[in-house]
């Protein structure tokens, strides 16, 4: 029977990075992986939903007047060669992924699903192998909420919408978060009929309201259909395959909406069903997500457990790549690394793009913060040819004038909260950025700008 240092089931971002650590630490570790090589961010996730929308973005826009004396030139769209170059660069991210893991010797890769069996020992498609510590890093999954009907038309999801090859002519997103409006408006741009339902009252919501409602704003002057508030009753196919019927409850009115898919976007589960984790002694939470302490280890002091099966309400590979290596190394050397995630910024590639670092307003009020917060409408400070649609908002703890969070929409908004990211993880002020020089005229100026309206009386 094989035995490794350490032995991690999954090879996405927490487990791959989780991986190379311990094997830079001179540990014989074991990576296990039933799918394809790195999981969701390069195969599922990030990396195509980037590459797909980007293309809609240069169908859509590059057919429409921006500027006075420029004529747009009338764009042809081949969907399907699109979704096959799609396909390219994700094999390509898979290959690196390969090299990455070949570059360390002491590194096996065993393909398979692996299973706790006990503490110390996991079975691989029934093949056992023991370990000294183990680091679950599955990932997770889209749900299918419990909607009637919804299940047995197997709707699309950002999983599933990765192998179509023809364009849908209208689509019927259910759930506004960043997932469901990214796929909506490039399918949007790609010239689909499309229709967002959200349950919650506002698209985006848990984003600061101004940029959720500017945003829905500008989805809507494209042409997205949005409904908020709404409760889905039931979904059913229409007859002759031409497509599906949702029900949704309004208040006290019925919405029948028709489209030729239904795209479900309503969150993601952690990947813990059939591990064993109860074999292992490992506990789990209500949410299904693997219960840990700040320093990754379970409730089994020989099992970690890092990335999206931890439960976290935003999922990144960004977070997931840190904690796969901090919970790697705490394993091997019995330390006690924890994660701040206070500076960890993200993005939602929607156009404009929503970007943000720290801590929103009322999480900041709910923490017993006194506030001043700063919004700037980005079209009448900046140049239109760097914003004419977008938001920005400071969050700034009164008196001290610490900058606690920064909220951009913005086109580029994903590269200029960068900038954002020192401000808060520093503890810097609005007098700090307002003593900073930033090139004019760009979007990250835009922070300048609201650090120069905040009230220096506050």
């Amino acid at each position: 029977m094989e035995r490794y240092d350490l032995l991690v089931l999954g090879s996405g971002s927490a487990g791959l990075y989780g991986a190379i650590k311990a094997a830079q630490l001179g540990a014989r570790v074991a990576l296990v992986e039933g799918g394809e090589i790195g999981g969701t961010c390069p195969n599922r996730g990030c990396l195509p939903t980037e590459h797909l929308v980007t293309a809609a973005e240069r169908y859509y826009y590059g057919q429409m007047v921006a500027f006075r004396g420029v004529t747009p030139r009338k764009a042809r769209l081949n969907f399907a060669a699109v979704m096959r170059e799609k396909e390219a660069v994700v094999q390509h991210a898979r290959k690196e992924k390969e090299r990455m893991i070949a570059a360390h010797p002491n590194i096996t890769f065993l393909p398979g699903r692996g299973r706790l069996v006990s503490p110390h020992h996991v079975a691989i498609d029934g093949q056992p192998v023991t370990a000294d510590k183990t680091l679950l890093a599955t990932g997770s999954s889209p749900i299918t909420p419990p909607i009637p009907g919804l299940a047995d038309i197997s709707p699309l999801n950002s999983d599933r919408v990765q192998v179509i090859t023809r364009l849908p002519r209208s689509l019927i997103v259910i759930g506004g978060g960043e997932i469901g409006l990214e796929y909506g408006q490039l399918f949007l741009h790609f010239g689909a009929r499309v229709i967002v339902l959200e349950k919650e009252a506002r698209i985006l919501p848990r984003e600061e309201p101004e940029i959720s409602n500017a945003l829905r704003r500008y989805l809507g002057e494209e042409g997205m259909e949005i409904h908020t508030g709404v409760e889905i009753e039931a979904v059913e196919p229409l007859p002759r395959r031409r497509g599906y019927r949702v029900a949704a409850r309004k208040g006290g009115e019925t919405l029948l909406l028709e489209g030729s898919a239904v795209f479900v976007a309503t969150g993601r589960r952690p990947n813990t069903d059939g591990l064993g984790l109860e074999e292992a002694g490992v506990k789990r939470r209500p949410d299904g997500a693997v219960e840990t302490t700040p320093s990754f280890e379970t409730s089994h002091s020989h099992i970690f457990a890092a990335g999206d099966i931890r439960g976290h309400v935003r999922k990144l590979a960004t977070v997931a790549d840190r904690e796969g290596e901090l919970a790697a190394e705490n394993a091997l050397r019995g330390s006690r690394q924890t994660m701040e995630y206070l500076g960890v910024p993200y993005a939602i590639l929607t156009s404009p793009q929503v970007a943000s670092v720290g801590l929103k307003e009322a999480d900041a009020r709910a923490a017993g913060f006194a506030l001043r917060q700063v919004d700037l409408s980005l079209p009448e400070e900046l140049p239109k040819a760097i914003a004419d649609r977008g938001w920005v908002k400071l969050v700034v703890e009164k008196g001290s004038h610490r900058i606690l969070g920064v909220h951009l929409l913005a086109a580029k908004a994903a590269e200029a909260i960068h900038e954002a990211i020192f401000i808060v993880k520093n503890g810097l002020t609005v007098e700090d950025v307002c003593r900073t020089i930033h090139v004019y005229p760009t979007v990250a100026e835009s922070i300048l700008r609201a650090a120069e309206s905040y009230p220096k009386a506050a």
